[in-house]
This record gives structure tokens, sequence and C-alpha cells, in this order.
């Protein structure tokens, strides 16, 4: 017997050998990673992806804030790691992290190198009004031939591209600003991007910028408070029951105001706004008014103090803020005013390209129509950026509810609960009416458009990309006020924007058909120049949900 039980412990020793054998953890990568060395883009939202198989549970690191991975851990099967900068680089050297992957007792590392970079020694540069020699250094690890820098433009900076090597990273621009004649301050914007540069997607290869702010003639401080939230109508509605609107600045000195300029603003914004049909033609359902506001000083930023609290992030951004609350206050300084159905207006003096809206809802799920857009004079009073922007902002984002028809390669698909957050306001407020998340021609918002011959010629149809994002959601039209603020609006928008003028000045909804009549009498195609310097994205519009009703923040 002996014998027997020998050979059934023999066969249990090797079949508990296999079976650990082909339980060993192990991974293995469907595409090379040379030297186990993985290089990313140097800028912020900067993507790779390290595509691997694994026979067991695994974990994922990286020991860099820098850096983000998803998925950090998962079950034995195939994956796709997605690696993610969060921060641009611009330490002025290359710098590395370390991916771990873990399964049991197996660890495989992998570097990730970022070596390619631009970085300017300051983002902002303030000059005086005076004429003024200045130098814009910056570092790159990119061979000259392969990096350029781009302005706006600007006549009042000469010698822009004059690039001079310091060393083998280090470089200068050598800039002249031209005496300031005006009272208002003024911005130009240097890009420096990755050549060969693509516009369509330029913010990818924008990898740095530096703003230069040069003061107006009549940078200062205020001392006579005496015009501070005086009321001037500019119009008073004479259709329906009157929407108000209001008007105000941010960052004007008390010698702008008494000197007529503040007044000239206004105006000019009033008029900007109503360039575009529908609202062209709607502008009677107006109550038009501007509050004063004068400020300690007309600048923004670090030092500076202004009555409405403005400020603006710089840089690649957008993005543009103001003190809500006290903007509120200035709006109740009309008489009668009804704070949830006013739509505001705050220009800031700069010529900073920026805007943001901000909309309205309480947290209960009770939308108002309460909205601030804040919009820079954009490079002069009677620019065409300063128009479109202001439209965009205003009229489409703060008015129509309309959400952006633009996308970015980098933002990829729309995640879910975006999309449901979208649907949701959507089904309950009646806002964003010219996106949607179908490609179907029969199902989408605007589908009785694309069914009606009336609308044929204006290029009407479902395209991918919308929302900032490329993939998952979809706009009407190629082009639009609200994708590059060409085109003016698209009919989905055009019917927003209606419908909302007659629920608010009316109160009642209007159908279709009664759209289709005003729209086919007043709208006319229209093409807009898109000259100016490298695009970026505008902020999204947000939106506000105060526990409170407002004016009792």
């Amino acid at each position: 017997m002996k014998p027997k039980i020998f050979l059934w412990l023999l066969c249990s020793i090797m079949l508990c050998w296999v079976a650990c054998e082909d339980n060993e953890p192990s991974f293995s990568f469907s595409n090379s990673v040379a030297g186990q060395s993985i290089t990313i883009d140097a800028e912020a939202g900067a993507e790779t992806t390290l595509s691997f198989n694994s026979s067991q549970a695994w974990q994922a690191s990286v020991d860099a804030s820098w850096l983000q991975v998803f998925p950090e851990s998962g079950e034995a099967g195939d994956y796709s790691l997605e690696l993610s900068v969060t921060s641009a680089n611009s330490t002025g050297e290359t710098r590395s992290a370390t991916l771990t992957l873990t399964s049991g007792s197996l660890t495989q590392s992998f570097t990730i190198s970022q070596d390619e970079y631009i970085r300017v020694e300051q983002t902002a540069y303030e000059v005086p009004a005076a004429e003024t020699d200045f130098e814009i250094n910056f570092f790159t690890t990119i061979d000259q031939e392969e990096f350029a820098i781009y302005s706006g433009g600007e006549s009042w900076i000469t010698d822009q591209l004059a690039t001079r090597a310091t060393d083998e990273t280090g470089y200068y621009i050598a800039l002249r600003a031209l005496p300031n004649e005006s009272n208002q301050s003024r911005t130009a914007t240097f890009y420096f991007v990755k050549e060969p540069f693509d516009d369509e997607h330029a913010d990818r290869y924008i990898l740095a910028t530096a703003t230069v702010t040069q003061a107006g003639r009549m940078t200062g401080e205020s001392t006579d408070y005496s015009a501070d939230k005086t009321v001037r109508t500019i119009q008073s509605h004479s259709a329906g029951n009157g929407i108000p609107l209001v008007l105000m600045g941010d960052g004007f000195i008390d010698q702008e105001i008494a000197d007529g300029y503040y007044d000239q603003v206004m105006d000019q914004a009033v008029e900007n706004l109503f360039t575009e049909e529908p609202i062209r033609s709607l502008k009677d359902y107006f109550d038009i008014y501007a509050v004063t506001a004068v400020s300690p000083h007309n600048s923004f930023g670090a030092g500076y103090v202004t009555a409405l609290g403005c400020g603006l992030e710089g840089g690649n951004s957008t993005l543009v803020w103001g003190d809500d609350e006290t903007v509120q206050e200035y709006v109740q300084c009309v008489e009668g005013i009804e704070l949830d159905e006013t739509l505001t207006v705050v220009i800031l003096n700069t010529t900073a390209y920026a805007g943001t809206t901000y909309n309205y809802w309480y947290a209960s799920g009770q939308p108002v129509n309460f909205a601030i857009a804040y919009c820079p004079v954009i490079e002069s009073l009677e620019s065409e950026n300063f128009r479109r922007v202001l439209v965009h902002e205003v009229v489409g984002h703060g008015f129509g509810k309309l959400d952006d028809e633009y996308s970015y390669e980098e933002m990829g698909t729309i995640p879910d609960d975006a999309i449901a957050s979208t649907q949701q306001q959507q089904q309950d407020f009646g806002w964003w009416q010219n996106v949607d998340f179908t490609p179907e021609s029969t199902a989408v918002l605007w589908s009785e458009f694309l069914n009606d011959s009336r609308y044929a010629d204006q290029g009407l149809g479902v395209y991918e990309g919308a929302c900032t994002y490329m993939y998952g959601a979809y706009r009407s039209t190629e082009e639009s006020m609200m994708r590059n603020n060409i085109m003016g609006f698209n009919a989905p928008s055009r019917q927003a924007i209606y419908d909302q003028t007659i629920q608010r000045g009316e109160g009642r909804t209007p159908d279709y058909e009664e759209f289709v009549t005003f729209d086919l009498q007043t709208y006319t195609p229209v093409t807009r120049s898109t000259a100016g310097s490298p695009t970026r994205p505008f902020a999204r519009p947000r939106t506000v949900t105060p526990d409170q009703p407002l004016g009792q923040q």
C-alpha cells in the first residue's frame, strides 16, 4: 500500500504546482513601451494610454501630483490606463513621474516624462501709458524652428516677433509699447505655440501666454463718488410687459464717468446687443437701464479695488467673475426692479479677451430669469470681437439660455452625468434647446426644422460636437454665434430667443408656426469676419443655486 500512497501524494503535489504556476500574476502589454519609458506632452489636459492584460487583480499608482491615472485598479482582463496631466509643466525643466502597476507580488514600473515645454518668466506685464520698452523672457526645450509667437496684431506694440536666444533654452522678445492716448487701459496677449500651428485646435498648441496691460491716460484713483448708484433709463418698453435689462461697468474711476466715457461704453454695449436676429427685431420688449458704479481704481489685479470686485483668470483662460451680491445691490438701485426677472450685464474696463455668464436657479429646483454676463471692452469700443462676445454671452447664454456649440478634441466624449444634468434642465427649465445628445434626425430637438422645406437652405442638420465635447453632443449647424461667434444664431437658437421674449414679455408660449412666420420676415443670413488671434475656449456658462431668494443672501 505504501507505493500507492506515495504515488497519490506525488500526483497531488504536481497538480498543486501546476495550479500555482497557472495563477502566477503577469502583465502583457499591447503597445510597445521601449525601455519602460512613456513621453507625454507638457500642457495641462495632455493624455496618453497604456494598454495591457493582467492575469489577476491589479492596482495602479503614480508618485506625482501633476499626473493622474484612471482606473486605479481592476480584476483580471484587458485594460487601457488613461494617464492625464492635471497642470502644465511650468518648472522650466524636464519633469518625470513613476507609474507603478502591482499584482500580487509582481511590480512593473514605468517612467512618465515631459520633455517639451514653454515657460514664460511672467504671465502678466503692466506698463505705463507713456512709450515704454520692455522684454518678455521665456524658456523652452523646443527647437527654435518648432515654436512661434503670435499676437492679435495690436498696432500699439512694435517689434513683436523679434525672438533672440540668450542661451540653449532661454529666449526673449524685445517690445516697445507706444503711448496710450486713450483713457482706457489696453491689453495685448502673446501666444507661444508649437508649430505647425493648427487653428482648428488652437488650444492644444498654445503652450504659454503672456498678457501685457498698458495703463490709460486716466489711470488713477477716484475721489468723487457722488455719481455712484445713479440710474439712467436708456429705453422703456413699447411692446409686451417690459423685460428688465440692466447694464453697469466695473473698473471705471470718477474722471471716466465725469467726462462721459462710462455712458459711451454703456450705449455701445446696448447697440452691440441688438445687432443679431431675432433680438434686433424684439428690442421694443425691453426696459433698459444703466447703473453707474464708481470704482476706486480702473485697473484689475493685485493691489487694485473695483466697485463690483471683478477679476480675470488670465493665461489661456477666458474666465471672468465678479461679486454677484454686490452686482445685485446695484441692480436694485433701479426703482421697482424685479431682481428675479433681470438680465444683468457687467462691462469691465479692460481690453482683455474674456467673458463668462452666470445663470441662476434655486436649489429647490425653481429656475429664475436672473443672470449676470461679465464681459470686458474687448480690444476697443469699436471692435467686432467686443460686439460678438457680448452677443454670445448676454443674448445667447444669459437670455436665450443657449449652450455652447463649440468642441475641443481633448474633451473627448461627453460624460453621462453631464448629459443627464443638461437634459434635466432642458426638460424642467426649457434651457439649452440648441444642443442634443442623439444623432437621429427624427428625434433631435430641432427635428421640425429638418423636415421644413422653408429652412432647406440654412445648412441645418445634426453635427457632432457641442457643449465643448467632441463626441456624444450635437448641434444643428456647422457654424453659429454659439460656436465661433459668427454666422448669427441658427434656427433652433433663434426660436429659443423668440420663445423667451414672448413668454417673458407677453406671458404666453408661442407655437412653431408663429415663430416661423416671424422668422421668415426678419431673418437675413449674415457672415462675419473670423480674423483675429488664435482662438481660445470661452468658459462654459455657470449655474448658481442660492439657498435664499436673490437680494437676501
